[in-house]
């Protein structure tokens, strides 16, 4: 199958307020994993925002974007980044870092990942209003 090409396997997306990378083993802690985000008002700040992408089935070098686009459509953010895969039978976890993503709407938000102008992979996660007590 010399010059066969098979395409890249997106098997997670996970969403979280921080990643703590061992230097020594690579291993990867994700802090604060959710699938909702809560705020008093929009538009409103998210401080940080952190994507981790895991990818199987590759061993060339992948042209990655990340977009997160808002209930309307609208891209809140993106990320461009090259990843170097050497061997298709490993998994390598990819750290998207998001600082100040700015929330405009209330609604289900959806993460996409773009490889090599493919679609991978994607998730959803929802911003909810909510009020606080005696207000």
């Amino acid at each position: 199958m010399a010059g066969a090409f098979e395409a890249p396997v997106c098997v997670a997306i996970v969403l979280c307020n921080d990643c703590i990378e061992d230097k020594r083993t690579n291993n990867k802690s994700l802090i604060g994993l959710f699938n909702a985000i809560h705020v008093q008002t929009v538009p409103a700040l998210h401080p940080r925002m952190v994507v981790l992408a895991s990818i199987t089935n590759s061993s060339t070098s992948l042209s990655m974007r990340l977009i997160i686009r808002s209930p309307s459509g609208q891209e809140v953010a993106q990320i461009d980044a090259q990843f170097p895969a050497l061997d298709p039978l490993a998994t390598y976890d990819i750290v998207f870092e998001f600082n100040g993503v700015l929330i405009q709407e209330p609604g289900t938000y959806h993460v996409d990942l773009i490889c090599d102008g493919s679609y991978l992979g994607g998730r959803r996660f929802d911003v909810v209003t909510t009020e606080i007590e005696g207000n």
